[in-house]
């Protein structure tokens, strides 16, 4: 799985997603989570206990 530091390019490969793919569920995700970069999502997701 992908680590907090891997790239989006790095992250959709290892999902068999296509960059644009990647980009358009994170940005579904952000918005859901109430954040704007992937370390505030992962910061709101490890405080909510959902990592």
């Amino acid at each position: 799985m992908a680590s907090n530091d891997s790239s989006g390019p790095e992250i959709a490969a290892q999902l068999f997603v296509s960059i644009n793919t990647l980009r358009s569920h994170t940005k579904s995700i952000y918005s859901k989570l109430g954040v704007r970069t992937r370390r505030a999502a992962v910061s709101h997701a490890q405080d909510r206990g959902l990592l």
